[in-house]
């Protein structure tokens, strides 16, 4: 179909999705996010599929939000788990947890997602995150527990895709 995708029998404009790695390529693990949208650059997606490297999260990211359907974010989260192991959440569950998980960056998703709500209208989200092995070593090298997690990171990003539509 040209501009338009069948969604529950009608005909639907497609939905923009933005894929958002954030994290601070510097210290090791912290950039599990920018790696993952860095490797999935190899893929071919179509136009309303946007890959963006936002380092470390900002409210310069509200405007592209505003224009965001549905945001797919790569981070690294601790949660006190092995690191290496992946986690597949809703900012939503953030606030059932109790502070378990939280950004490792200055400004949370979560904080710059509800000024975007403030300011207009919040994308629905899907959190892919990474535990870190170490966030205070400079490096550009991911660990190679969370090295080893970037591929099926890759996978859960396509499953994504692929339920909003996107083949």
């Amino acid at each position: 179909m040209n501009n338009e995708q069948m969604r529950g029998g009608m005909n639907m404009p497609p939905r923009n999705i933005l894929i958002l790695g954030v994290g601070n390529l510097l210290l090791t693990d912290d950039g599990f996010g920018v790696h993952v949208v860095n490797a999935l650059k190899s893929h071919t997606f179509p136009d309303t599929v946007k890959l963006l490297d936002a380092g470390v999260v900002s409210h310069q990211l509200i405007p592209v939000l505003h224009e965001t359907d549905l945001l797919i974010v790569v981070d690294a989260v601790e949660a006190g788990d092995i690191p290496g192991s992946l986690f597949k959440f809703s900012p939503d569950d953030l606030q059932f947890k109790s502070g378990q998980m939280s950004s490792l960056h200055q400004l949370s998703l979560t904080d710059v997602l509800q000024m975007t709500e403030l300011t207009g209208k919040r994308p629905e989200t899907i959190i892919i995150a990474v535990q870190p092995k170490s966030v205070s070593t400079w490096s550009l090298e991911l660990s190679d527990e969370v090295k080893a997690a970037v591929p099926k990171a890759i996978e859960l990003v396509l499953n994504e895709l692929k339920k909003a539509g996107i083949s």
